[in-house]
C-alpha cells in the first residue's frame, strides 16, 4: 500500500493491508537496529521471512526468532526487539487499535472506517 519509512533508525517500514479489523505491516531491519519496548490493545503475530531477531515479552523473556518463525504477543503484553543481521518481518495486528492507526497514517494508508 504505501511506501517503506523509517520508523525507528535502521528500519523501514509499510503496510500491506489494513482496514477496521486489522493491519499487516512490513518492517526492513538493518542488523543490530532495535524496536523500542512498546505495548498496544491488539494481539499482535509477528513473522520472520528473513534474517534473525530478538524478541522480548514482559514475562516471557527474550527469544530468537529465525526465517520461518512466528511468535504472538497477548494485548497489552510490553514488548521490544533488535536484529541480530539484516532482517525482514511481518507483523498482523488485529484488531486495529488507535495506535496502529496512526503508524498506519504515518506510513502513508488509510485504513477505512472510523
Amino acid at each position: 500500500m504505501g511506501d517503506c519509512k523509517p520508523l525507528f533508525p535502521g528500519t523501514c517500514s509499510r503496510i500491506l493491508y489494513c482496514d477496521d479489523n486489522m493491519a499487516v505491516m512490513e518492517t526492513e531491519l538493518k542488523k543490530d537496529s532495535t524496536i523500542p519496548a512498546h505495548r498496544h490493545d491488539s494481539t499482535q503475530l509477528t513473522i520472520v521471512l528473513k534474517g534473525s531477531i530478538i524478541l522480548g515479552v514482559e514475562g516471557r523473556g527474550e527469544q530468537r526468532l529465525e526465517a520461518g518463525s512466528l511468535l504472538v504477543i497477548e494485548p497489552g503484553r510490553l514488548h521490544w526487539g533488535r536484529a541480530l543481521e539484516d532482517s525482514l518481518v511481518i507483523d498482523v495486528n488485529a484488531p486495529l487499535t488507535s495506535d496502529r492507526r496512526e503508524i498506519a497514517e504515518k506510513l502513508g494508508a488509510s485504513c477505512g472506517g472510523s
